[in-house]
């Protein structure tokens, strides 16, 4: 006569009603699976914040002696990041930090570009001499980019599972 293999285990592979009570296997939290778009209205909001806020910050400019600093557009960026960080934190997703991001710069795309009327953010002028404001707008649009991807890494970091100490 054949034996019947039971699957390796604690309790040999038998239904709960043979185990003895007490003696229950342990049993992992199955993980629930997310909506496929949650966290995107926190990434549309977010992304409206950082394009309204960061833009009307970047042009504050400190002006001292001979020399210009564009520290609104420095402020803006890490404004930035911190909306990034925080939509991707509350949605518990990555990919929304980086959504995040590719919409904020959408959004100071069309503000540069600004068809039918004057831009919001200066990138480039025809004078002579670079003007602070340029540089400010360059700042700005530019370091978008590595705020998105540095946001992105933050969110890796602090939403990646923790190991149970031994």
């Amino acid at each position: 006569m054949t034996e019947q293999r039971q699957p390796a285990g604690d309790h040999g592979g038998l239904p709960s009603a043979f185990n003895q009570p007490g003696q229950e296997p342990e049993r992992r939290e199955a993980r629930r699976r997310r909506p496929p778009f949650q966290g995107w209205g926190a990434a549309v909001f977010g992304a409206v914040v950082t394009a309204v806020a960061g833009t009307a910050l970047h042009s504050q400019i400190l002006y001292a002696a001979d020399a210009s600093y564009p520290w609104g557009a420095a402020a803006a960026l890490l404004f930035a990041l911190a909306v990034m960080v925080w939509a991707g934190l509350k949605a518990r997703n990555v990919l929304v930090a980086g959504l995040t991001g590719v919409l904020a710069y959408v959004l100071v795309g069309l503000m540069a570009l600004a068809p039918g009327t004057e831009p919001l953010i200066v990138t480039g002028t025809s004078a002579a001499v670079e003007l602070p404001i340029a540089v400010a707008g360059r700042i700005w649009m530019i370091g978008l980019v590595p705020a998105t991807l540095a946001a992105m890494l933050v969110c890796i970091w602090a939403l990646k599972p923790r190991r149970a100490k031994a």
